[in-house]
């Protein structure tokens, strides 16, 4: 018998809190409520919280700074923002701090975030999978972040000064020259281009910058740990096409720029799959040897065979590891099932698996696995209309390249 979840609701308005309390009266969970930081803190010391659920903008002790003491003394509790569409950057901020996993924005629907709370919870769950868990517990060492990289991210952490940021990413030509490349892609649309470090530092902005030098450290690691490095940059190729194309996809159908935390889901998608390689040679090849042996097999499937999990949920186990935010963590884990139930951002997610079909194909490299048109449905787009913004891409990218 499962045991009953608990969770906190932290928000200094009282009319908030009161309609939170109403909201979630008949709900299966056990619910606390506090009117300020420290009273939060006092609940969280008092009663095992599963979950807790904090405001932004709160007088003496505001929410990131309540999460991150929360999330200090009581390191299990998944930590969730509830906040309004203009805290925009300060909730980005925390989840690329890892202060916080997830967020809901203000106002509120009464069954929708019931739901989005229930899939947090079965996220948690699919991740604690006991096949899985046996399987990255056979890798005697999880890949770690290269020196250089973590000590960049510490001084992005502590907000320190640009040009120190900038000197450290340039004593690694790898990270320079990713930085400069990004800084100068039609993303960032730079009317010259940007030729020194700090100038780059300046146009991505830090969070950007951190998502880069976590997604290249997560790379570099696994390159050290050796296998197949040709097989780990292809992957990589594939992943750096991928992320453009989702980003590409996204500003082309919604007429806007993705949002922060989503940067460099495309980067990520298959982190899993260069985790078998890497870590997992053997069983990688036994995958290989059935996808080759057997035209007609799905790669899923195979991986299912062999493992018994697949790429997905495993890159999913390791971005949680690296304490990544929820909603890149799903995006990983259902890339390749879009239509799944209960997924808190679809139209991510759906783009991901658009972006992973199309962009093996961009590469002349047969699609692990079959296309879901159902997913053209999520983005409220049709097929053909998609595959002719892919081809507008691939223009464009053929234009950057023979340009740059």
């Amino acid at each position: 018998m499962k045991m009953e979840r608990k969770v906190l609701f932290v928000d200094d308005e009282p009319e908030v809190i009161n309609a939170l309390r109403r909201d979630f009266r008949r709900s299966p969970y056990q619910t606390f409520f506090a009117l300020s930081g420290k009273e939060g803190l006092e609940i969280l010391d008092r009663e095992r919280v599963d979950l807790v659920v904090a405001d932004m903008k709160m007088p003496q002790m505001d929410g990131s700074e309540f999460l991150r003491r929360a999330k200090a003394s009581h390191p299990e509790v998944i930590c969730v923002i509830l906040s309004g569409y203009t805290e925009s950057h300060e909730v980005y901020d925390a989840l690329a701090k890892g202060i916080a996993k997830a967020y809901f924005t203000k106002p509120w629907e009464r069954e929708v975030l019931h739901e989005y709370l229930d899939n947090l919870f079965r996220l948690k769950e699919q991740l604690e999978d006991k096949k899985l868990l046996e399987i990255v517990n056979s890798v005697p060492n999880l890949p770690t972040l290269p020196e250089r990289h973590q000590r960049i991210l510490d001084l992005i952490a502590g907000d320190e000064d640009l040009g120190k940021i900038a000197g450290l990413i340039e004593e690694d030509p790898s990270l320079t020259a990713a930085v400069l490349r990004l800084a100068n892609s039609a993303f960032y649309a730079q009317r010259k281009p940007v030729t020194s470090v700090k100038r780059a530092v300046v146009v991505l902005g830090l969070n950007v910058l951190k998502d880069i030098v976590l997604s290249l450290g997560i790379l570099d690691s696994f390159v050290r740990m050796g296998g197949d490095r040709e097989r780990v940059e292809e992957l990589w190729e594939h992943a750096i096409i991928c992320n453009r194309m989702v980003n590409y996809l996204y500003e082309s159908l919604f007429h806007e720029r993705l949002p922060e935390e989503f940067s460099v889901v495309g980067l990520l998608h298959d982190v899993g799959k260069i985790f078998m390689v890497t870590c997992l040679s053997e069983k990688f090849h036994e995958i290989v040897r059935i996808t080759t042996e057997n035209p007609g097999k799905d790669w899923l499937g195979a991986e299912q065979e062999v493992l018994g999990v697949s790429h997905s949920l495993l890159g999913a186990y390791l971005l949680n590891w690296w304490n990544f935010p929820y909603p890149i963590i799903e995006a990983v884990m259902y890339h390749h099932e879009p239509v799944a139930s209960g997924i808190m951002s679809p139209e991510i997610t759906a783009l991901v698996h658009i972006a992973d079909f199309y962009s093996h194909k961009v590469l002349n490299f047969q699609p692990p696995s079959p296309l879901r048109t159902e997913a053209f449905l999520i983005v409220n787009a049709k097929e053909r209309e998609v595959e002719a913004k892919v081809e507008k891409f691939i223009e464009v990218s053929r234009e950057g390249n023979s340009t740059g």
